[in-house]
C-alpha cells in the first residue's frame, strides 16, 4: 500500500517483536508524524510518545480491545515473535475461540499460522502490512551486492541450498541452510540463522568455505515473519568462515544495509541476491 494515504497523526499498531526491525520501523513511524501504539510480549521500556501495552500472546481479546480503543486501524508486524508452546499461553475467551478457528493450521508450521492469525486481523476490521510499506529499501532485487564474487563451488553451494529450501518449503520448514562443497551441513529450524551457522562450524570438510542460503518459502506472507538478515548474521558468517550468503530477491529483509555491505567487505564474503 502506499504510506502517504495514511493521515498525519493517525495511529499505527505494531506488533513488535525481538530484533533490530522493529527499531527501525518505529523510527519511519515517527518520522512520518504517526502515532504508534505498540503490543509487545518482551518485558521492555515502552519507546516514549507511544502508547504501550505488555501483554502475553494468548491475551487475544485484551491486544484486540486495546488497539481498537486507540482507534487503530493499520497493523504492523515488526520482528521476530518468538512461538511458545501452547499450553504455555493461557488463552482468554477470545483466544481460545481465534484457536478454534484456526484448527490445524494452530499445529502447522510458522508461516501457516502467521497466515490464519493474519487472516483472524483483517476479519476483525484491521489491515495488516508490511514493514517493507515503511521501509521500501529492506528488500533487494537480484545481483552481487559486494566486492567479493562468488566463487564456482559457492555457485554450486548456492543451487543446491536453493533446491533443499524449495523441496521442504511445501512441509513449511526451514528458510535457512548451510552448505559446503555440495554437502548439506544443516537446516534451520526453530534455533533460528546465529544458532544454526554455530553448529555447522564443526561439520565443515575443510576449516574455509561453504555458503549460507537463507530465502522466503513458497507462497509464503510477505506480511509477517520473513526471512531476514542483519549485521549479526555477517559476524556469525565470518566466525565460522564461510565464503558468503545468498538471499532471496524481494523477500529476505536485509537489516541496515549499508553497514551488512560494509562488514562484508572487509571480510572479503560475498552478498548474493538470487531469484527463487
Amino acid at each position: 500500500m502506499t504510506i502517504s494515504i495514511i493521515p498525519a497523526h493517525s495511529s499505527i499498531g505494531i506488533i513488535a517483536g525481538s530484533g533490530n526491525l522493529f527499531s527501525l520501523v518505529l523510527e519511519e513511524i515517527i518520522s512520518k508524524q504517526l502515532h504508534p501504539v505498540i503490543v509487545s510480549f518482551n518485558e521492555s521500556s515502552p519507546p516514549p510518545n507511544s502508547t504501550y501495552l505488555q501483554t502475553s500472546i494468548g491475551k487475544i481479546g485484551e491486544i484486540l480491545e486495546f488497539f481498537k480503543h486507540n482507534e487503530v486501524k493499520y497493523l504492523i508486524f515488526a520482528g521476530k515473535i518468538q512461538r511458545p508452546s501452547l499450553t504455555s499461553l493461557g488463552f482468554d475467551a477470545t483466544g481460545i475461540k481465534w484457536m478454534q478457528k484456526l484448527g490445524i493450521k494452530a499445529f502447522a508450521g510458522d508461516d501457516a499460522l502467521l497466515k490464519g492469525i493474519t487472516e483472524l486481523l483483517q476479519e476483525e476490521g484491521f489491515q495488516v502490512i508490511s514493514p517493507r510499506d515503511f521501509l521500501p529499501n529492506l528488500v533487494l532485487k537480484p545481483g552481487v551486492y559486494t566486492e567479493t564474487q562468488p566463487n564456482e563451488i559457492d555457485e554450486k553451494d548456492i543451487g543446491r541450498g536453493q533446491v533443499v529450501l524449495n523441496t521442504l518449503s511445501n512441509a513449511d520448514v526451514g528458510q535457512a541452510c548451510v552448505v559446503h562443497e555440495g554437502i548439506v551441513l544443516g537446516i534451520e529450524a526453530i534455533e533460528g540463522t546465529k544458532n544454526l551457522i554455530e553448529r555447522c562450524a564443526n561439520f565443515k570438510r575443510t576449516p574455509l568455505g561453504g555458503v549460507l542460503v537463507k530465502t522466503a518459502k513458497k507462497n509464503q506472507s510477505t506480511l509477517v515473519d520473513l526471512p531476514t538478515i542483519g549485521t549479526e548474521t555477517i559476524t556469525s558468517i565470518q566466525n565460522c568462515k564461510l565464503n558468503g550468503i545468498a538471499i532471496s530477491a524481494h523477500t529476505t529483509q536485509v537489516l541496515n544495509f549499508k553497514q551488512v555491505i560494509s562488514l562484508c567487505n572487509q571480510h572479503k564474503l560475498f552478498l548474493k541476491v538470487i531469484e527463487d
